[in-house]
């Protein structure tokens, strides 16, 4: 078994291409669908919940207390009373505005129900990390992995469309995995021993389709780094074509180096980011760095017709990653993450495909000449500003999430 990095070659172009999986194995055996926001995710989501036969875990950043968060929420409270165990995890922060009436219901209905961690630690002055994952395993034989929360915003209407972002249906062996992670997370100390998540998958089933793909997490408490490693790699290792798609971009020093060494060696590398955030302070940090990418003939295109929230990538038509994880240390230092990594050429290609056709109807590209027009003093001031401030912040989350040394 290698200990270190796993190679995989494949022939690309005429060329010989080798992919180093950072202390990953990427297991066989999985059958995987992609989904994308919009109807489809949610009906995908509420189909496994209808169809589970013994539990359901369902852990969320966020469920809004509207149409589309109440309409998964009974669907849990209808699973909870036909038997099934059924476990609700939500972020405590994210989803702090649900009325007293809506946590009555949940907690009537049988649903084992908790908020993940406060925001704030008064013992040692510190921050808790906040469960960023959205992740639905049922009956550890079906797991939805993606960056969507329960909310309107996400499903769209025939009036507004739907915030963009991705997730994947995942069946095969990784489900062990991710029952395990969900468990940990659930099973906090003080939860009594009729509430703990005892649930095991005995006998991992391995599908044709044989797709490999590897569950990666984020959970600096835990000293793991696994989503950010396979970025680096993928990146370090890029041979012929980058494609990110990316909600609140603002990558570290190293993982921009490595951009812009992949660039220099000749990787056509496109970044796709929002046209217009839900986040203006972190928007304008991010336009700050439209230089740097600019200058190092990097791409960027700007998705116009709702806000991007996707966090995904494919690279040289072999890896893709499609998850909760942004490009960014609130990601890294500040948030407990979740995603898929899959190693799978025809996978790839197609999800790709559909990202370059998003790019060619939904997208702006925004070129040098149009960057220098946006650039008056006053748009240099504010980003720079915004850049600072939210390196200084993260400077501060890193300390107050750091795990305090016993005395």
């Amino acid at each position: 078994m290698l200990k270190s990095y796993i190679c995989v070659r494949h022939t690309f172009s005429g060329y010989s291409m080798k992919i180093p999986l950072y202390r990953h194995n990427y297991r066989g055996g999985h059958q995987i669908e992609l989904l994308q926001s919009g109807e489809p995710f949610f009906a995908a989501v509420e189909k496994i919940i209808d169809e589970a036969k013994h539990f359901i875990h369902f852990q969320t950043y966020l469920i809004d207390e509207d149409e589309t968060g109440i309409r998964i929420i009974k669907a849990l409270i209808r699973a909870s009373q036909r038997g099934i165990r059924t476990y609700l995890l939500l972020d405590a922060y994210g989803t702090k505005y649900l009325s007293r009436e809506l946590v009555d219901s949940i907690d009537n209905s049988g649903i084992l129900f908790r908020f993940f961690s406060p925001t704030f630690v008064t013992q040692g002055f510190q921050l808790s990390l906040r469960l960023h994952s959205k992740v639905v395993i049922a009956d550890g034989e079906t797991a939805i992995v993606g960056g969507m929360n329960f909310a309107d915003r996400y499903h769209g209407s025939p009036s507004k469309k739907e915030w963009l972002d991705f997730a994947v249906a995942v069946k095969g062996p990784e489900c062990v995995q991710i029952l395990s992670i969900l468990k940990k997370n659930w099973n906090k100390t003080f939860i009594s021993r009729q509430e703990r998540a005892t649930e095991i998958i005995h006998i991992p089933v391995y599908y044709e389709d044989n797709i490999r793909l590897k569950i990666l997490q984020n959970n600096w408490y835990r000293n793991k780094m696994e989503i950010l490693r396979s970025y680096r790699s993928a990146i370090r290792h890029a041979q012929d074509r980058v494609v990110i798609m990316a909600s609140y971009f603002l990558p570290g020093r190293l993982e921009r180096r490595l951009l812009k060494n992949a660039s220099l060696r000749g990787v056509d590398i496109t970044i796709v980011l929002a046209a217009e955030s839900d986040a203006p302070m972190f928007d304008r940090a991010t336009h700050f760095l439209y230089d740097f990418i600019l200058r190092n003939k990097i791409r960027i295109y700007e998705y116009l017709p709702s806000n991007l929230h996707a966090k995904v990538a494919t690279i040289d038509g072999k890896w893709s990653t499609v998850g909760s994880y942004n490009l960014n240390h609130v990601s890294d230092y500040a948030s407990v993450e979740i995603n898929v990594g899959i190693l799978d050429e025809p996978f790839a290609r197609k999800f790709e495909d559909l990202m370059r056709t998003i790019i060619k109807n939904d997208c702006r590209e925004v070129t040098f000449e149009e960057y220098n027009r946006r650039r008056t003093w006053f748009n240099r001031l504010s980003g720079w500003f915004a850049y600072q401030m939210i390196r200084l912040a993260m400077r501060i989350m890193y300390q107050m999430t750091s795990k305090k040394k016993k005395t």
